[in-house]
C-alpha cells in the first residue's frame, strides 16, 4: 500500500506537467495562427483566409456590425483601390485561455493605415477571439472587437 501512493502521486505528477505542455502547445500554435490571421488581411490572401476561418465564422465590430467568412472573402478579391492607405497590424498584451480543443485569445490589436511606407492614421481596438480545433487543426470560429482608447 506504501508503495502505491507515491507511485499515484508521481503518476499525477506525469500527467500534470503532460497536460500543461498540451495546453502552452496549443497557446503557441494558436497566436502563430493569429499572426498568420493578420497577415492573409494585409496581404489580401484568399487562400491562407479560407484555410484559417471557419465556415460559420462571425466577427463584430465595434459599431455592431457583423461580417461573416464569406463576406471577407469577398472583401479580399476587391482590390484596394491606389488612393486607400493599407492596413498593418499587430498585436500586444496577448493573453490565451486554452480549454481543450479551444483556445480564446484576448488582447489589444493596434491597426496602422499606410500609404507609401508612412503611418496615416493608427487605431486601438480590444479583441476576444476564439479558435476551435476540427479534424487536427485550429480554426478562427468567432471574433469581437471593441475600441480603446490610445496610451
Amino acid at each position: 500500500m506504501k508503495l502505491t501512493r507515491p507511485c499515484l502521486v508521481i503518476l499525477m505528477l506525469i500527467t500534470s506537467c503532460g497536460y500543461a505542455a498540451a495546453q502552452d502547445n496549443a497557446a503557441r500554435e494558436v497566436q502563430k495562427l493569429e499572426r498568420a490571421w493578420l497577415d492573409a488581411y494585409e496581404q489580401h490572401d484568399e487562400k491562407a483566409m479560407t484555410a484559417i476561418v471557419a465556415d460559420d465564422f462571425t466577427i463584430t465590430f465595434p459599431d455592431g456590425s457583423v461580417q461573416t467568412k464569406a463576406q471577407i472573402v469577398a472583401s479580399l478579391k476587391s482590390s484596394p483601390g491606389m488612393q486607400r492607405p493599407s492596413p498593418k497590424f499587430h498585436t500586444e498584451e496577448v493573453n490565451a485561455r486554452v480549454y481543450g480543443d479551444t483556445v480564446i485569445l484576448t488582447g489589444r490589436v493596434v491597426t496602422e493605415y499606410q500609404r507609401d511606407g508612412q503611418t496615416m492614421s493608427k487605431e486601438q481596438q480590444r479583441y476576444t477571439d476564439t479558435y476551435v480545433k476540427r479534424n487536427g487543426r485550429w480554426q478562427v470560429v468567432a471574433s469581437h472587437l471593441s475600441n480603446d482608447t490610445p496610451r
